[in-house]
């Protein structure tokens, strides 16, 4: 029986020590986020893998492994703290009586999902807070038709950049509308093994301040060439000669723990719009297809990320952040309210 009960012993504690290398070998996994696919994926998740790392302290808790408990609360630190810090912080400064009122503009962008036809309703919950900008992407010719009739009146003015040299079925598009004078554009053009890719758009306004808006939809995670692709795309957006004012927004595909995003913050200097506003999750798991297989649980339990951004430059300031949801899409829209800060 002694014998018998040492083995068990021993077979717990082998048990315990493979979870924590488990554990840690995830962390040094996405260390190489920046140069590999699994390790860029490990870095994505990171949040979730600090609650993993949490549930694991309390094991080694309860099996009095103390040390075991130590390190897994260190590795559950790293993971959740860095978009679980996003929700602190004083916010924008309140207006008082002696405050003069500032030039305010509001953005909504939307990957609206090409295959989408809801278009009415969507177009219906991204109006509803009167933005002056309002950027689309994942737009197929039918998209594009849709959106010029119902917002052409009130946002005159507009430009649009495709995937492709012309517009076409398959065609993953992007559209800006904007309700003052758009005094500049220029598309980015992205050209990655002779294959030209969804670009970046760029548009400068005068008013109501000098802003140049960049949104961009680059690849998605989870191949070799996708991931080259996605940091073609965002180096390319980094090496922007963008003076003044500037706001980043789109659906980004990567998570604020992605190396390739986080490379982005610290070349362009840019700040996350979602600073003491909160996690914001724009996309669920398994809640739509053609996509990720659906996952047998209620949506509530379902890991969500925040892969659409918005990012601006420090002379900004975010008077409110929200995402919206988007009918037919599985994406929610952000809508964003910036502001010069005061002099």
């Amino acid at each position: 029986m002694d014998s018998e009960d040492g083995i068990g012993r021993r077979l717990w504690s082998w048990a315990l020590c493979a979870l924590l290398l488990a554990l840690a070998s995830y962390a040094a996994l996405g260390l190489t986020g920046r140069w590999t696919v699994l390790g860029e994926l490990c870095g994505q998740f990171r949040f979730f893998y600090g609650f993993g790392a949490l549930a694991a302290a309390v094991l080694f808790s309860f099996a009095r492994h103390w040390r075991k408990a130590l390190v897994a609360i260190a590795l559950a630190v790293w993971g959740i703290w860095p978009e679980g810090s996003l929700g602190f912080g004083s916010g924008p400064a309140p207006m008082t009586a002696e405050s003069s009122p500032r030039r305010q503009l509001q953005m909504v962008s939307s990957n609206v999902l090409r295959p989408n036809t809801r278009h009415g309703e969507v177009f219906d919950v991204l109006l509803e807070s009167d933005p002056d900008l309002i950027g689309l992407l994942e737009l197929s010719p039918e998209w594009r038709a849709a959106a010029l009739e119902r917002l052409g009146v009130e946002y005159p003015f507009h430009a649009a950049a495709s995937n492709t040299r012309d517009w076409n079925e398959h065609s993953w598009g992007l559209m800006l509308f904007s309700k003052t004078e758009i005094t500049s554009t220029e598309v980015l053009r992205l050209d990655f093994d002779d294959w030209e890719l969804r670009p970046v758009l760029q548009a400068t306004l005068a008013e109501p301040f000098h802003l140049t808006i960049t949104l961009a939809h680059p690849e998605r995670p989870g191949k070799p060439a996708r991931m080259r692709a996605r940091r073609t795309a965002l180096e390319r957006i980094a090496g922007s000669l963008v003076e003044g004012h500037w706001l980043v927004i789109g659906d980004l595909n990567s998570t604020s723990t992605s190396p390739l995003f986080r490379q982005l913050i610290q070349q362009t200097r840019l700040r996350d719009s979602r600073a003491s506003f909160g996690r914001q999750p724009t996309w669920v798991f398994g809640t739509h297809l053609p996509g990720p297989i659906p996952l047998p649980l209620p949506r509530w339990a379902r890991p969500s990320v925040a892969i659409d951004h918005a990012l601006h430059s420090g002379g900004l300031e975010v008077l409110d952040r929200r995402t919206l949801l988007v009918p037919g899409s599985d994406h929610r829209a952000v809508s964003v309210t910036l502001a010069p800060l005061p002099h």
